[in-house]
């Protein structure tokens, strides 16, 4: 709130940008209320990975939020940029801005007196490039000469997969597009010269490309001068494990902090369909799980406890395979995410889905930690499974992970 009053006092209406994440939705509805508490002319924008695409979901929000004026969907930049060529010369003295003009800026959603616009759906960016790196451009440069705890850094964007509980910025089921290789090169040796500790490598399928063994080089190799960054952490490809070996052994042999990570979820067929994930194949998956293991590399697999057609006896055989195998499992509970096609009322119908609370319930929880919309209940398992799950899940973290045993 303090925040917002120093940006607000003795300046004219001016438009404010909210970027929605699962942590930060909450934490920006209420400063949209700061904003125009201060001056109601003032415009809110609100995008980002948790600002909603599905109808019902739209409504309910602005509904629920009025200090909220423009909802941008799914990739912001090109949108962001056309709705403020509309914007100008919208502020006239005191009247209310007029937004009649944004109806024609696909990809975003608004209100106009007690209607609710929706424009329809924008194409993705082809050329990612035409986007400025705020690395090269100088907008990080006020970072200061501290210590920086963490950057993210893109190096492609999409995503291939359509599994029904993920949404990568809402880019799933689409061509993976390259930022061109020298400005990722430049941006990890602004994070090495600026002291970057950690790293986070924002693509969803790291190590899909060939190219991708020459940025983890270029992580070492920053390292290496400036000290910097020690951490590299990012999300491996899925259904490939070519360069994946390579691309630890660079890291792990460079003393860059990372983890070979499988995001498996499950092994279980009639989940696998249920999720609509195609999974590596599981000869590839011991493989690599071997060969880490004869070169005391770092392997750890994902698992997802509570997906719409696993079982308890399919759980089970979950955490099982990865006792035989002898890795290390991540096993997390499953959320429905905003924007994800879990959330689809179709899916969420089909699967009976049930959460622990309502996926929107963080929009009018004032002042509360944000708590996650689990799945507890699907056509496959019921509430009551879902309970003796989660015991056994703590008692495997508790017994294989921290080895209690």
């Amino acid at each position: 709130g303090q925040t917002v009053q120093n940006l607000t006092t003795d300046t004219p209406p001016a438009i404010y940008l909210f970027s929605n994440y699962i942590w930060s939705h909450h934490w920006n509805s209420e400063r949209s209320k700061d904003v125009k508490a201060a001056n109601p002319h003032s415009l809110t924008i609100h995008g980002g990975p948790n600002t909603p695409k599905y109808d019902d979901d739209i409504q309910k929000f602005l509904h629920m939020n009025p200090s909220v004026d423009i909802a941008i969907h799914g990739e912001g930049e090109e949108t962001f940029a056309h709705c403020l060529d509309v914007l100008q010369g919208c502020f006239d003295g005191d009247d209310a801005p007029d937004l009649s003009g944004l109806r024609d800026v696909p990809g975003l959603s608004f209100r106009l007196g007690d209607e609710i616009i929706h424009t329809g759906k924008r194409d993705r960016m082809s050329d990612l490039d035409v986007v400025p790196s705020p690395f090269q451009n100088g907008l990080f440069e006020r970072a200061g000469d501290d210590e920086i705890i963490l950057m993210t850094i893109e190096t492609n964007r999409g995503c291939p997969y359509g599994c029904t509980y993920c949404d990568w910025g809402s880019a799933t089921l689409s061509r993976i597009r390259k930022f061109d290789l020298d400005r990722v090169l430049d941006e990890i040796e602004w994070c090495g010269r600026n002291k970057v500790k950690t790293i986070f490598g924002a693509d969803a399928n790291f190590g899909i490309f060939a190219r991708d063994v020459e940025i983890a080089r270029k992580v070492v190799e920053v390292n290496k001068t400036y000290g910097y960054p020690k951490v590299f952490e990012t999300s491996y490809a899925k259904n490939t494990v070519k360069h994946l070996q390579q691309i630890v052994e660079i890291l792990a042999g460079g003393g860059v902090i990372s983890t070979g990570s499988i995001s498996l979820q499950s092994v279980d067929a009639g989940t696998l369909d249920a999720i609509r994930r195609s999974n590596i194949r599981l000869d590839k998956y011991d493989e690599l799980a071997v060969e880490f293991g004869k070169q005391d590399l770092p392997l750890v697999i994902e698992l997802m406890m509570g997906l719409p057609g696993a079982t308890m006896d399919s759980f089970l055989g979950d955490i099982q395979q990865a006792v035989d195998r002898e890795v290390k499992a991540r096993v997390n509970p499953t959320e429905v995410l905003m924007n994800s096609p879990r959330n689809d009322p179709e899916y969420r119908a089909e699967h009976q889905i049930e959460t622990l609370r309502p996926v929107n319930q963080d929009w009018s929880q004032p002042n509360e930690t944000r708590r996650k919309a689990l799945v507890v209940s699907s056509t496959s398992f019921s509430r009551e499974e879902y309970d003796l799950m989660e015991r056994y899940r703590q008692v495997f973290l508790l017994c294989e992970n921290f080895g209690v045993l």
